[in-house]
């Protein structure tokens, strides 16, 4: 959890990270295009005939029979205005009809198809005659004409992410692809006559029989879906025509809020009667931002000349404030992970952070499930601990209240919450890294188990054990490991650190071979190592504090019935927005993310949890009693067993035959490096010893690697010291 970096700590520089990031997500996503010549149907390469519209074209241009001879021929993507290179049109065209053409041999072998569209700003697609999409064009309005236009604006897309498709398969496919040669056709509306762009580019892929790969543009889909009434949430977000970007990207958005009650329908035309007006709205999260379905953080706001001002309201139900998430759970394929682990984390009598679930559309577009949530932050209402303001940097004042949390993007260091980083001063930042520094030098001293003196002086056992006891028993892939907060009180409230508020719970009962959470058998505190929990452990009375308040919830909350009747409840209580859900994101079945299993029903994966619980609860009732581990005795002078910096970068990345590691690290001793692909195989194993400064470590094995995405493990004497995504090219 803590090392001894009071003195190197830094925010890291996030943009340059996720630029960095997401270029290298699109020199794969290039590599994939070319993994099948039987990928593509439609492509930039693939020839269209185009009508550049002046007046009505013929009232069957969009039918496979009809006679483009006459129409203009070009390749790629056409129109004008920003970003289009290639301009083929005249500047100031109303609209544009396209004509592609494309060649299936037998039809019954084709059962999915992605078909994506990057446009400016709507569009109507046909299949051989047939409309299967229509995107911000009127619906009332069968067959618009030239001039007509668009009923939201839409930029193209210039984010590194690949666009969304829309997802089509058998058996109504096979109602408008035919054997031979198919045609698809385009209506392309601008947002207004003679607006400043206008442009598509179109992309049909075949992905019959292609294992799901969230990471490559032939797998990035939804399907449409108009939805007419839910009796949950509804909120609805408008934004400007170039949507949400790429993460920490903050942008304004319009939100309405429509609750009618219970036992009554909400409709996308009611009235909005929990909230409407301004959000400032940013993609969030770690892996989860890379996902097609996304989740985001807003804040609501209002704007006087130009500024934007936090303002706390009260939505569902839940406290005001002006901080809020919108989850959309897409690797839990249950949807309630989360939900549940708040709730059992809340009945153990812990703060752990409201939500209620909804349902969302986004500029015209139904999204599904999602869960609105509170942001773990420190008030009244969340996490109870004192303020610190600004100048409070001595005394009793600096000791309090800080909030802090592992993740990805801090390596091997402890990054502060709250107070903010543009809001921290350098004597808070000073005092907190002394306080944590001082605590683990206690933990590893002789006198740990010391009740007056030990480690209980800096940390909560009874925060730690219920945190334990929620870890092991959904073996949460991230435990003690990633999206782990704790924070501390002003002293004279209360001096120790304490654990939570729990988040992040997309991996936990089973749900994904990273890090061993597969594993029914086992602890996950030894696999996932930045929480000294082993050390605390060798203490015999915590040990046995930890036994009894398993012991005491296994025959209440956390016994089997009780357990799978909360589950049952849930599942039960979403039926039909998640039924909603995976009409729009069809993965029910497909391969995410290191899945120990994959489940073909929702009902499938609702007794796989149940399977799985089983078998760790009993894995863990037999073995709790058992747990030892033997005291750890330091001398004086021994060097500490947690070093002070640990840094790492891998060069060139993206690489292609020589892979270079350059370390710099305040501790000497073995480090090993696993490079694992996509599907968690390790794909490369070397073993090193480390001095202390710099060192400079050559991979010449990398050159023996297909290209791909591959992900950098680096552990430091079976810790855990980096992690970093690569490609090789």
């Amino acid at each position: 959890m803590i090392s001894n970096l009071s003195q190197k700590f830094g925010r890291p520089t996030k943009g340059l990270y996720y630029v960095s990031i997401s270029i290298i997500y699109l020199v794969f996503f290039l590599n994939f295009s070319n993994v099948s010549s039987q990928l593509y149907l439609v492509n930039f390469l693939t020839p269209l005939k185009y009508y550049s519209a002046t007046e009505e074209p013929d009232s069957n241009w969009y039918m496979p029979d009809y006679d483009d001879s006459l129409w203009s021929q070009d390749t790629g993507s056409i129109g004008y205005g920003n970003f289009n290179q290639n301009v083929t049109i005249d500047e100031g065209t109303v609209s544009l009809y396209l004509r592609y053409r494309f060649n299936i041999s037998d039809k019954s072998e084709v059962e999915k198809i992605n078909l994506s569209c990057n446009f400016d700003d709507g569009y109507i697609a046909y299949l051989n005659g047939k409309e299967v999409l229509r995107i911000n064009v009127v619906d009332s309005v069968k067959t618009p004409a030239f001039n007509d236009i668009a009923i939201r604006s839409h930029e193209m897309e210039i984010y590194p992410w690949p666009v969304l498709g829309y997802y089509f398969e058998s058996p109504g496919m096979d109602s408008f692809l035919v054997d031979s040669t198919n045609v698809l056709a385009l209506h392309v509306l601008n947002d207004t006559i003679g607006g400043s762009d206008l442009y598509c580019q179109a992309n049909i892929y075949n992905i019959t029989g292609m294992q799901y790969n969230m990471y490559s543009s032939a797998f990035r889909y939804k399907r449409q879906y108009m939805l007419d009434s839910t009796d949950f949430p509804l909120i609805i977000i408008d934004t400007d025509e170039h949507g949400i970007p790429y993460k920490n990207i903050r942008k304004k958005a319009f939100m309405g809020i429509i609750d009618n009650g219970p036992g009554n329908y909400n409709l996308p035309a009611d009235s909005f009667n929990v909230y409407s007006g301004e959000i400032s709205i940013e993609v969030r999260g770690e892996s989860s931002s890379e996902f097609p379905k996304r989740s985001y953080r807003f804040e609501t706001i209002y704007t006087v000349d130009t500024v934007e001002i936090d303002t706390n309201v009260a939505l569902l139900g839940m406290p005001a404030d002006d901080d809020w998430i919108l989850f959309g759970p897409f690797h839990d394929k249950a949807q309630f992970r989360n939900k549940m682990i708040n709730d059992l984390g809340r009945r153990l009598g812990s703060y752990q952070t409201r939500s209620r679930f909804c349902e969302l559309i986004m500029n015209g577009e139904y999204l599904g499930l999602y869960r609105l949530s509170e942001t773990i932050k420190r008030n009244a209402n969340r996490v109870n601990i004192a303020r610190l303001r600004e100048e409070e940097i001595t005394g009793i004042d600096v000791t309090g209240g800080y909030i802090m949390r592992l993740d990805k993007d801090v390596t091997n260091n402890v990054e502060i919450v709250y107070p903010k980083s543009d809001r921290i001063q350098p004597g808070q930042t000073e005092y907190i890294f002394s306080f944590l520094d001082t605590f683990m030098n206690v933990l590893y001293s002789n006198d740990f188990s010391d009740p007056d003196i030990g480690y209980r002086k800096y940390m909560s056992d009874t925060s730690l054990v219920d945190n334990l006891v929620i870890n092991e028993l959904t073996k949460n892939a991230d435990a003690y490991l990633y999206s782990t907060y704790f924070y501390k009180d002003r002293a004279d409230r209360d001096n120790r650190i304490k654990f939570g508020p729990l988040w992040d719970y997309d991996l936990a009962f089973g749900n994904s071979r990273f890090q061993q959470a597969d594993l029914t058998e086992g602890w996950q505190f030894d696999v996932n190592t930045r929480v000294p929990v082993t050390r605390i452990l060798q203490d015999v009375e915590f040990v046995e504090f930890f036994q009894d308040r398993w012991h005491e919830l296994r025959l209440g909350m956390l016994h089997n019935d009780s357990l799978f009747a909360l589950i049952d409840s849930m599942g039960n209580y979403i039926q039909e927005p998640r039924e909603r859900n995976y009409e729009v994101w069809p993965v029910i079945s497909e391969y995410l993310f290191f899945p120990n299993y994959i489940s073909q029903t929702y009902e499938e994966e609702i007794q796989n949890i149940k399977d799985w619980l089983t078998d760790r609860v009993q894995w863990i009732d037999d073995n709790i009693d058992n747990i030892y581990y033997p005291v750890n005795i330091y001398t004086e002078f021994e060097d500490s067993k947690i070093p002070e910096y640990f840094g790492f970068e891998a060069y060139p990345n993206p690489f292609t035959d020589q892979l270079s590691i350059a370390i710099t690290s305040s501790y000497s001793g073995d480090i090993e490096i696993k490079l694992l692909n996509l599907l968690g195989q390790s794909q490369l194993e070397l073993s090193e010893n480390i001095s202390k400064g710099y060192n400079e470590i050559i991979i010449d094995k990398a050159n023996n690697l297909p290209s791909g995405v591959y992900i950098m493990y680096i552990t430091l004497d079976s810790e855990i010291a980096g992690i970093k995504k690569l490609v090789k090219r």
